[in-house]
């Protein structure tokens, strides 16, 4: 049976879109509705979840500079600690332990007036390196706000390595004074954080706002399960609820580099030129407004210490300080080396807040929200070419991606990754759509406008070009076209398309004298630079390297890469990978066995050829990815280039893969659906467990 494609050419129905009778409702609605079910325990369950004493609205902030030695046996340390509130209940301390090899057992004694409160003695084993960690807990003194109280740390006689003390860049103790009841459930935590959440935040972050958003996001999880037919406006309304969501979860600033990113946008907006990072012109990087924002906001404090005081004093400083600084730079941060795209547009939503630089932050935010609302549109197209006539598999697809934390994360920041993974979103569309057109010069001129488009974010990201050159390659396969002229036309189509995208900044850069930034840096680290050398930096027994890029950045390490998932959360994605590692060798033999034996229909060819894409778009992305760092290996001899957020943009490729792997191998329907909908619970569960971790973090 063959139909006609869009574009003219002829091409091979779908078997799969055949007239096999619905299934009874009862069946249809089992599975969504079961999961809907799941989710909202996974929720509830969730949200009893427990916390200890929490920081103030002004907490003691420092930054780290170097290590004073060990504690010694004979010599205990005292310092005085000022609390801020009522209800003292603990003080936090961050001290050195040698990689966690701290043998020794640590007394900490809080005292006031020189009357003793509180005693504890702790293992120094239980202690982690350099993270804060309560060493002396007691119940809440209801009196104690701006009250002084001496704290004294000591080691037993026998201890052979006790722990080190941190000086401070303020040469404040690295010590934190907590507040409430030692263990409550975090429920009674909320109004606490959707205060604090307000203090700097826009309207849509007032406490009623925030509360509403959370409930649209989870009303349009159940309703995706429900009501597949509406799965496009739902998902994009839960999208937009997302962002708005997300963008008031982190406070302004604290993203992955966003200072650098935001330094463009101000530049663009207040100067109205383009950034050039390679010039002799230089002043200043960063404007005093976003100096002072970023003082106020405690970017360089060393966490969790990282984030803004939330009294009234502190926020009218932040507005006073921020008032009296100037806008100027030079337009030469980190950031000023990538293409302008991102930051132009970033312009005009900076124009939309009023003269303060919070607000400013907040109002660009929307501009990688909005685009996140677009790359969702592109996720859909894709998963209703991978799995056409699925509509339940369908949107537990999207309901995943949608949900996906650090895609929740990326498209809530000042930062050209939402631009990036957008156009990988499209470019894994219109892979999917090649797949199944035999001619499409059209398709191949858009994929190519959208590759380069990629490239106006960060040049790395014209590895776009992989998934749509793997879609354009099985389609020709799949429907054996041999004609010289598509398979020579096609690609210089494609070719146009970078052409009039990144072909046009380039000679525009040229033109205006600016620097692209394309090439590395050359470094004078010492030892060898080749492969060999480079791939035995990667790999280890245990994959360290790879699972922290690859599962902890990957899907959820907020902030400056420095608030990480828990690591069982970490562990259950690990354990998916490879569920999904060896689903997909399962499919391999069974795919090699019976293209010998004859034995594969129609049907089955399009979801061998789907799961073909999926898993060597995203296998083609992160070597390519290897193999853009190896070239800064060479150039520098460092290998810290890959971070866990590059390869957010074939994310749809790595959700649709368990209901095609489920139902090509299970040869039953209803798998994918199933398949499906138990992932996207899964990202649900992985997705409230972030926001806590994040309330956690900033907020108490």
């Amino acid at each position: 049976m063959a139909a006609t494609a869009d574009d003219g050419a002829v091409r091979t129905a779908d078997p799969r879109e055949d007239d096999r009778p619905a299934p009874s409702r009862r069946r249809r609605w089992l599975a969504p509705a079961l999961c809907a079910a799941i989710a909202l325990l996974g929720v509830v369950l969730a949200l009893s979840a427990r916390v200890g004493p929490v920081q103030g609205d002004a907490t003691q902030g420092f930054t780290l500079t170097e290590g004073d030695g060990s504690l010694a046996p004979d010599a205990p340390v005292s310092f005085e600690l000022t609390a801020t509130e009522d209800d003292l209940s603990a003080v936090g301390m961050v001290l050195g332990t040698w990689t966690d090899s701290a043998d020794c057992t640590l007394t900490a004694t809080i005292a006031r007036d020189g009357d003793e409160l509180a005693s504890q003695d702790t293992e120094c084993s239980d202690l982690a390196d350099t993270v804060l960690t309560p060493v002396v807990e007691f119940d809440p003194v209801p009196d104690s706000a701006d009250e002084e109280f001496t704290v004294t740390l000591s080691v037993s006689d026998d201890s052979p390595l006790p722990p080190a003390i941190w000086e401070t860049l303020d040469g404040n103790p690295a010590a934190v004074a907590l507040y409430g009841e030692p263990d409550r459930p975090m429920l009674s935590a909320v109004g606490l954080v959707l205060d604090r959440v307000a203090a700097y935040a826009p309207v849509w972050g007032s406490p009623g706002w925030v509360v509403t958003l959370a409930a649209l996001v989870l009303a349009c999880v159940a309703l995706l399960a429900l009501r597949p037919r509406w799965g496009l406006v739902t998902v994009i309304v839960l999208v937009v609820a997302r962002g708005l969501l997300w963008t008031v979860l982190i406070p302004p600033l604290q993203g992955m580099d966003e200072p650098a990113h935001f330094a463009n946008v101000q530049f663009i907006a207040e100067e109205g030129r383009l950034p050039n990072w390679n010039t002799e012109e230089r002043s200043q990087a960063y404007s005093d407004s976003l100096g002072a924002a970023a003082q106020e906001m405690r970017v360089s404090r060393f966490q969790p210490t990282d984030r803004p005081d939330y009294d009234e004093e502190s926020v009218e400083r932040l507005r006073r300080e921020d008032a009296a600084a100037g806008t100027e730079s030079d337009g030469t941060g980190p950031a000023a080396s990538y293409p302008p795209p991102y930051y132009a547009v970033g312009a005009g939503f900076y124009h939309l807040a009023p003269d303060d630089t919070v607000a400013q932050v907040y109002a660009v935010r929307l501009w990688s929200a909005l685009l996140g609302v677009g790359a969702i549109v592109f996720a859909w197209l894709f998963a209703g070419e991978v799995l056409p006539g699925r509509r339940t598999a369908r949107a537990g697809v999207v309901t995943a991606i949608a949900l996906q934390p650090m895609l929740a994360h990326q498209f809530a920041l000042v930062n050209n990754d939402g631009w990036v993974i957008a156009a990988g979103f499209a470019a894994l569309w219109i892979g999917a759509r090649l797949v199944r057109t035999a001619r499409g010069p059209w398709w191949m001129l858009a994929a190519g406008a959208v590759a380069g488009a990629a490239a106006l974010g960060k040049p790395f990201a014209a590895l776009t070009v992989i998934p749509i050159a793997l879609g354009w390659l099985l389609g020709k396969v799949r429907y054996r076209v041999r004609d010289w002229r598509v398979l020579l036309g096609e690609p210089l189509l494609a070719a146009v398309g970078v052409a009039l995208t990144y072909g046009v900044w380039l000679v525009a850069a040229r033109v205006l004298g600016i620097d692209t930034g394309l090439g590395f840096p050359e470094g004078a680290q010492d030892g060898p630079r080749g492969p060999i050398a480079y791939f035995r930096s990667q790999v280890s027994p245990d994959f360290a390297e790879f699972r922290q890029l690859w599962v902890d950045q990957l899907w959820g390490n907020f902030g400056w890469v420095n608030t990480p998932l828990p690591f069982g959360a970490q562990q259950v994605i690990w354990a998916t990978y490879l569920v999904l590692a060896l689903a997909t060798v399962v499919w391999l033999v069974l795919l090699v066995r019976e293209h010998r034996s004859g034995a594969v229909d129609e049907a089955v060819r399009g979801i061998d050829q789907m799961i073909a894409l999926c898993v060597l778009s995203g296998l083609g992305v992160l070597l390519g990815m290897y193999g853009v760092e190896y070239g800064f290996f060479q150039s520098t001899g460092l290998t810290n280039l890959l971070q866990g957020r590059y390869l957010l943009m074939v994310v749809p490729a790595l959700l649709a893969l368990p209901p095609l792997l489920a139902e090509r191998l299970s040869r039953r329907r209803p798998a994918a659906a199933v398949a499906a909908w138990t992932v996207a619970v899964g990202v649900l569960a992985l997705h409230v467990t972030s926001v806590l971790v994040i309330a956690q973090k900033y907020y108490l």
